[in-house]
């Protein structure tokens, strides 16, 4: 056992100090290259003195570079001796895995050093030597593609070596534009609800004075019985007004029980009804509310009445000319509503159509229905019922031979002759609307529903002006129910079509 170990522990002893030497030679080596690198450049009476000089052989060692030496023996070797511009060695360094089981040792990194290019040592106070690591094991690392990360951040530790002024010029511009947009948008709310908030559709009872028929025809001079007033109404009887000095009126009387109160929708609402302007379109002159206890509404006189007195006057005859001429002037009109922030008319009925004195046919009476419809469900106003009644009597005593046409509203809000001109979907919500609590919120129709009505409304229209006479018999009832039920066995594939929730398309269409 001894003599076995002996020689062991001798070789051990033997190679650290092989390895201790190693260090040794490469020092002398290294001094011994500088003392000839000195002596080649003196010549032979100052060689001396040059070697004996240590600032010139600290001057030869900068920079130098030699292999160093190697041992079998211990199976070192000192690598590439490489001084910096202190004329220190450049160190030479790798990086190394050990195992959790201490059984591998794996190299990761390669350290290897270069120059620093345009360096000088003896003024920045450094060997102008950096290390240059060079990645050895794939995958190793916790990064995106397992590579080593920089030694340091490409900005820097403190983001010194990035300029980050486009990126925040660029942030601040895009801020700035959607302030600047969000504030246009704010100021145009508050400029548009301002304007909303004067409520220029808004009439007070000082505006306008009631006339009667009497002084309305004293005022026309209307005698002839082919330009008759029209008395037909959707709220309770039309009856003549006169706003401001000369301007003819209709209006609707509703007895106002509570303070009427507008949202933003209804303000709306009102507002594109007061603006809408076109030659086929009666002008909505206002609304006085909150007065009186009474409620008007007025839209300007046309002093030939409606398409209603026009197509059952039998004592009139209607060619072909007239019939393009009525159709074409609702087309007209019902096309400007539904293109315009009206979006649909929502009571359209020959009643509804009114003529001026030039014979061309206005629409009237649009937008308003279902706000009056709602108005009367929640108890804020209702038809007012003398003038209701009045014009009964007036109807008893002129013993018309004429037939009775539907007209929207008597004392129970809409009155049944109405549900022709409406779909069978919009009667459905109607009834739903009339048997919800007061506590219970308001079924809004869409626009596409409520011009979709306004086709329907239009095709019944049409085959009035066509046959003056209206699509169902005198001697059957026309509620609703009637009519939803009449249409869906006799028309049911009709209104299959018709009544898709894909949209057809445009009035135009």
């Amino acid at each position: 056992m001894a003599s076995s170990t002996r020689p062991s522990e001798g070789s051990a002893q033997t190679q650290t100090n092989t390895f201790a030497y190693l260090h040794l030679y490469d020092s002398l080596k290294l001094y011994a290259l500088a003392v000839r690198k000195v002596m080649n450049k003196t010549d032979e009476a100052n060689q001396t003195a040059a070697v004996l000089d240590g600032h010139q052989i600290w001057s030869a060692m900068r920079r130098l570079s030699f292999d160093g030496i190697g041992t079998v023996v211990s199976g070192s070797n000192t690598g590439l001796v490489q001084m910096d511009d202190l004329a220190d060695r450049a160190p030479q360094f790798a990086a190394f895995f050990i195992a959790p089981n201490r059984e591998k040792v794996l190299k990761m990194v390669q350290m290897t050093t270069y120059r620093i290019p345009n360096c000088d040592g003896t003024i920045n106070r450094t060997g102008c030597y950096d290390l240059k690591l060079t990645d050895v094991m794939t995958g190793f690392w916790p990064s995106e593609n397992g590579a080593m990360p920089p030694d340091e951040p490409v900005c820097g530790f403190r983001g010194q070596r990035c300029s980050y002024t486009v990126e925040i010029a660029v942030g601040a511009t895009v801020l700035a534009l959607i302030m600047l947009i969000l504030l246009l948008w704010l100021l145009r709310r508050h400029c548009q609800t301002r304007a909303l908030n004067k409520m220029p559709w808004r009439l007070f009872s000082d505006d306008f004075r009631l006339i009667d028929e009497e002084a309305a025809r004293s005022l026309l001079s209307i005698g002839s019985s082919n330009t008759k007033l029209s008395n037909q109404s959707i709220g309770g009887s039309k009856k003549h007004a006169i706003l401001g000095v000369n301007t003819h009126a209709t209006y609707r009387r509703f007895i106002q029980k509570q303070p009427l109160k507008f949202n933003r929708e209804d303000m709306v609402l009102l507002t594109a009804v007061k603006d809408a302007i076109h030659d086929n379109i009666n002008p909505f002159l206002g609304m006085a509310f909150n007065d009186k206890e009474e409620m008007f509404i007025l839209w300007k006189f046309c002093s030939r009445g409606s398409v209603q007195d026009i197509i059952y006057n039998k004592s009139m005859t209607l060619d072909e000319k007239f019939h393009a001429a009525f159709v074409r002037d609702i087309t007209l009109g019902l096309e400007y509503l539904h293109l315009s922030k009206v979006g649909f008319h929502g009571l359209l009925s020959p009643s509804t159509c009114v003529i001026d004195r030039n014979w061309s046919v206005r629409l009237t009476d649009f937008g308003l229905a279902t706000m009056l419809e709602r108005w009367q469900k929640e108890g804020q106003i209702q038809p007012y019922k003398a003038e209701e009644e009045e014009e009964v009597v007036k109807e008893k005593r002129r013993g018309s031979k004429e037939k009775s046409c539907p007209t929207a509203f008597d004392r129970r809000g809409l009155k049944a002759n109405y549900n022709i001109y409406c779909p069978p979907e919009m009667l459905k919500n109607r009834e739903q609307n009339r048997r919800r609590r007061m506590d219970q919120s308001w079924i809004q129709q869409s626009v596409m529903r409520r011009q979709a009505g306004d086709i329907y409304a239009f095709g019944i229209v049409m085959y009035e002006i066509l046959f003056r006479d209206l699509p169902f018999s005198r001697n059957v009832d026309l509620s609703g129910q009637f009519i939803s039920l009449f249409l869906a066995f006799n028309w049911e594939n009709l209104l299959n079509y018709c009544f898709l929730e894909e949209r057809k398309g445009l009035f135009r269409e």
